[in-house]
């Protein structure tokens, strides 16, 4: 198998890792104290960021972090038992669904704070420059994180103190006519970026290998000295987020028939599962490789869901009086 192909398929499997646990978890919503969010559709961003970040680099995520964090090679049970509040995960149940954190992956937190984590990154990546330290800082972020002042304020010092950062912005927002969102008056999410003398571009996000080479890109232009960087992955709003505790609408991820609702067409994954079929690859060996992670996830949740509770004084510890 060549070297392209097989990198293609590790990109497919992280993919599916997202798609799959965050499949199993709205399955068992009734068990999740609290709310939570999914990334049903970024997933292509979520394997681009997976195949970029090298060993030295660190990643800010904001509440959508599944995705990225199954792509990056998170243990899904360590992460369930965090969201359902079970002992055994790395900040023994206390993390929850917007808080989780892997800095074996070089996740060291993360932010649910609309525009926090960004903030965060700068720091980072200030920090990375002044002590000479090798590896990048990335920061994924929303949409909605562009209507706050801290992105902004975060952009204007990167560019001034040309630090090596990269963000992207997963954005899922409908246009508002001929504006980025219904909330943002500017035309192009990213024309806010190059205000502040960041190179910016857009990319289509549900094309995998558009968005993987753009993050590659980018990644090795900022690791040259180059700067901050910006990239708006887009992607359609999925329909399952439709209301307050994602759901699935259009059922689960089903290689086999490809999906006949408009969703599925634009949906990251079968688009490139169509695109390795069409380079020769079986549906049968992509099949194998879905029924080895789907039976991954769903045993990863029982065992979480049979850990037990995280003991009440942890609470308290750990934090300041």
């Amino acid at each position: 198998m060549s070297a392209g192909r097989t990198e293609r398929l590790e990109r497919f499997a992280a993919m599916l890792r997202a798609r799959r646990f965050d499949e199993t978890l709205i399955e068992h919503a009734e068990t999740v104290v609290g709310v939570f969010h999914v990334s049903v559709g970024m997933e292509g961003t979520a394997a681009a960021l997976a195949a970029a970040r090298g060993p030295q680099d660190l990643v800010m995520l904001n509440h959508r972090n599944h995705g990225a964090l199954q792509a990056l090679g998170s243990e899904p049970e360590a992460m369930f038992r965090e969201i359902l509040g079970r002992d055994g995960g790395p900040q023994r149940g206390r993390g929850g669904s917007l808080h989780l954190c892997d800095p074996q992956h070089g996740v060291p937190y993360t932010s649910a704070m609309v525009a926090g984590g960004v903030a965060l990154a700068v720091g980072m990546a200030l920090a990375r420059k002044r002590l000479a330290r090798s590896g990048i800082v990335f920061a994924l972020f929303g949409d909605g994180a562009m209507n706050e002042g801290a992105i902004h304020e975060s952009l204007n010092l990167a560019s001034l103190w040309q630090l090596p950062l990269l963000l992207v912005c997963e954005s899922n927002a409908r246009a508002g006519g001929d504006r980025a969102t219904a909330t943002q008056a500017a035309r192009e999410l990213h024309e806010l970026a190059s205000v502040h003398q960041v190179p910016a571009a857009a990319v289509d996000a549900t094309n995998v290998g558009a968005i993987g080479d753009a993050l590659l890109d980018a990644a090795a232009e900022v690791r040259a000295g180059g700067g901050p960087r910006f990239i708006e992955a887009r992607t359609p709003p999925w329909p399952g987020n439709a209301s307050f505790i994602p759901r699935l609408a259009s059922g689960r991820l089903d290689l086999a028939s490809g999906g006949d609702d408009p969703w599925a067409q634009s949906d990251p994954i079968l688009r490139e599962a169509r695109s390795l079929m069409e380079e020769g690859v079986a549906l049968e060996d992509l099949v194998s490789i879905d029924v080895a992670i789907d039976a991954q996830m769903r045993e990863a949740f029982e065992r979480a869901a049979a850990a037990p509770l995280a003991p009440p004084e942890l609470a308290v510890e750990g934090v300041w009086a």
